[in-house]
């Protein structure tokens, strides 16, 4: 079994990201990953923490930008970036990789991690989606190398954790607490 974790990056001040913390009404621990720059990892009940709704939240103060990370089993990693309390721009690292579903008539389909509903029969897309390096630099501290950030956005990792923390490293971000569950965010002791 790989990793598997669900965290938020957050742009912006401090107080602003403590405040949309608060707000979410979720048990997060936020952790510098840069300059103004906040590693969120919130709790996970039973082994999986929603993301969403939070980062859209962080997103909200002027000129803040926000990504949630969901890592699965090391295989797949979904991205949705947020901007002004709205989602702006997702990726997903492979299309092909879904899980099987049931649609309200009971019939069996197929629904990839961008929440994408397939037939069970169907051909499913191959690589990854949303692999635009652009979507990506608000996040940035300083310039980024959009031809490395577009490698690391359309290779093929055997842990999907690495790519993660590749695609960071050329944003200028601290990966090592996006990384982390929420215990291991607490144990770590970098919270403020």
């Amino acid at each position: 079994m790989g990793s598997s974790y669900q965290t938020v990056l957050a742009t912006g001040e401090l107080t602003d990201v403590r405040a949309a913390v608060a707000a979410s009404g979720q048990q997060a621990v936020v952790i510098p990953a840069g300059p103004a720059r906040w590693a969120v990892v919130p709790f996970q009940q039973d082994g999986y923490a929603e993301t969403g709704d939070l980062a859209r939240l962080l997103s909200r103060p002027p000129g803040a930008v926000a990504a949630s990370f969901n890592v699965f089993d090391s295989d797949v990693m979904a991205i949705g970036l947020y901007r002004d309390g709205r989602n702006y721009h997702d990726y997903l690292s492979d299309q092909e990789y879904v899980t099987e579903a049931w649609d309200d008539d009971e019939n069996e389909i197929q629904v990839d991690f961008l929440g994408r509903e397939y037939p069970e029969d169907a051909a499913l897309p191959a690589g990854p989606y949303g692999a635009d390096p652009a979507a990506f630099t608000p996040l940035a501290v300083g310039e980024v190398d959009e031809r490395a950030l577009t490698t690391v956005l359309t290779g093929e990792y055997l842990f999907t954790e690495e790519q993660h923390a590749e695609m960071l490293q050329v944003l200028g971000i601290d990966a090592r607490p996006l990384q982390f569950t929420y215990a291991e965010a607490v144990a770590s002791g970098l919270g403020v």
